[in-house]
């Protein structure tokens, strides 16, 4: 199965997604700012006067609302690669001694999982892989994170503590901006999912299926040294 085009059917749309979901709570955000109608600014009244913009909660809103298009197209992305994983599982024909060997190893996650299996089928030929592991991991850390946002009062996810023991500094976080004076340990625990960040996970997925594709005769090999020592061990 050409694995790397059947991935590519979905990330193409979690690109279109990230691109046009995001667009009409833009515009809303711009809509308000410029106070086109509807959000033209009320009339003055001292006594309702909160000294806040007009339509603040309406933007507050909308600034979550497209925050949210990026965390869902982390978590589309997430899904794709245990996907694209599993059905690599099969083409390899990758199987383990005993529950518990393989327990041992996903323990560590699936990403680095995977990365072992792929080490351990393709041998030397593996230092020939450049695709950056770290930025795929925090992919599903990043989910994982959303996910199970246990803060009630906001929809911000942040990354928990142990993502930011193993990942000093996140991949999916806002960027300085001029004068801010946040110390970088809280600024790091907000997740924040930039398109350019986005696109650039979404090809480190893409570069690892096609390194695994140009390696398929390698792991044809391996597939059939294994079947063979299968045969000479039952015989």
């Amino acid at each position: 199965m050409n694995l790397p085009y059947f991935l590519r059917q979905r990330t193409d749309i979690i690109r279109l997604f990230y691109d046009k979901g995001r667009v009409p709570f833009e515009q809303l955000k711009r809509d308000i700012e410029d106070e086109v109608r509807p959000w033209e600014p009320p009339p003055f009244n001292p006594d309702y006067d909160t000294g806040e913009p007009p339509f603040v909660e309406e933007w507050m809103q909308a600034e979550q609302t497209r925050e949210l298009v990026g965390m869902l197209a982390v978590s589309l992305l997430s899904d794709t690669l245990k996907l694209y994983f599993n059905e690599l599982e099969k083409e390899i024909g990758f199987e383990f001694n005993d529950t518990k060997t393989r327990q041992t190893l996903f323990k560590q996650g699936f990403v680095e999982a995977y990365r072992q299996i792929l080490e351990h089928v393709t041998g030397n030929e593996f230092v020939t892989c450049q695709v950056r592991f770290d930025v795929i991991e925090q992919v599903v850390l990043a989910r994982n994170d959303f996910s199970h946002n246990d803060n009630f009062l906001s929809m911000q996810t942040r990354h928990n503590a142990k993502t930011l023991e193993k990942h000093r500094n996140p991949f999916f976080v806002a960027p300085p901006v001029s004068g801010d004076e946040m110390p970088a340990e809280w600024r790091f625990m907000e997740i924040e999912v930039s398109r350019e960040n986005l696109m650039a996970a979404i090809d480190e997925v893409e570069k690892l299926a096609d390194w695994v594709q140009s390696k398929d005769r390698t792991i044809s090999e391996w597939r059939e040294m294994r079947r063979q020592q299968s045969h000479d061990d039952r015989s």
